[in-house]
């Protein structure tokens, strides 16, 4: 039995010699995180780190969600580098510009930001069964074998006499056997179903929205339905596959519109859900309308506002 040996005790800051990081396997692994750079990987095992500490101190909203505080200082700090850096690597993880693994709330009057880190899993479609083997090649029934060879003393007549249908069937057989050879069985490699293939993008498309529009936010100040059949249209142009879409009457190639689409944030959809409650006239083509009003938001929004604070500063 092998000798225990017990070491001294811990001095100063050596309880801290056995105390890790944590950092995901899927998080190095899984090929959508591969353009997501070390350090910013680092970082959110380091915010992972301080979930405890939210917990101890009770830090929840009112949903029961846990948060954290992280400013960019001690960021700097632990990680030793430059503001900048720090800032970079918040957005590389954050929901509207980067990953989406966290989520930056800002307080206002000199409160610290408060920071929601968030899990995340990958679904992974289990590989096909593999098929039985091909079954072995029958001889075709139509030839006749009467005329080979049953006396146990060789003769050369069976070759002389054979039938000249035998004769026939022996290149196409050959061919045939060829040919089996040369095409693939699409069993042996069965592609994914189309209609799978794209529930998985649909899906995954609609999870990319609703994290760039903040879309719980949204749905907690607005109408359930006017959030949803929002993210509904969205989601139908990112995910169409024609080759235009018509926006105000002209058509646009959908990679354009699909870009513009992606850009979007929660305030755009704010704007968009305010302006619909502001219009007085009949909208015949709301579909049509709601399509014009989300691909002009970006560039409507800043105008729209500031014509507002106009108005109410006369």
């Amino acid at each position: 039995m092998p000798e225990v040996i017990l070491s001294d005790y811990f001095y100063g800051d050596e309880s801290e010699e056995f105390v890790f990081f944590k950092i995901p396997r899927q998080l190095i692994t899984n090929p959508k995180f591969k353009h997501v750079s070390t350090d910013a990987k680092l970082l959110y095992g380091m915010l992972l780190d301080r979930m405890s500490l939210s917990a101890r101190n009770g830090w929840y909203d009112d949903t029961g969600r846990v948060y954290i505080y992280y400013s960019v200082d001690e960021i700097c700090g632990d990680m030793t580098c430059g503001r900048d850096k720090a800032m970079k690597l918040l957005a590389e993880l954050d929901t509207k510009k980067g990953i989406g693994l966290i989520e930056r709330i800002k307080q206002g009057q000199g409160k610290p930001t408060k920071i929601y880190v968030k899990r995340f899993t990958t679904r992974t479609i289990p590989a096909d069964p593999v098929p039985p083997p091909p079954e072995p090649f029958a001889p075709i029934s139509e030839v006749d074998f009467s005329d080979l060879q049953k006396s146990e003393i060789p003769t050369s007549r069976g070759r002389k006499n054979r039938l000249p249908e035998v004769e026939k069937t022996d290149p196409n057989y050959t061919k045939r056997i060829q040919t089996e050879l040369i095409q693939p069985d699409p069993s042996i490699s069965p592609r994914k179903p189309p209609a799978l293939g794209l529930r998985i993008d649909r899906f995954e498309r609609r999870e990319e929205l609703k994290a760039n529009i903040d879309y719980e936010r949204l749905r907690r100040e607005n109408p359930y339905d006017d959030i949803d059949d929002l993210l509904e249209l969205m989601l139908d142009v990112v995910c169409s596959t024609a080759p235009a879409i018509r926006i105000g009457g002209s058509d646009i190639p959908t990679e354009a519109v699909r870009d513009r689409f992606l850009q979007l944030d929660s305030e755009h959809i704010q704007y968009v859900i305010d302006a619909l409650k502001q219009t007085t006239t009949k909208i015949n083509n709301i579909r049509a309308y709601l399509l014009t009003a989300l691909y002009n938001a970006p560039v409507t929004i800043g105008p729209y506002y500031s014509a507002a604070v106009r108005h109410d500063f006369r």
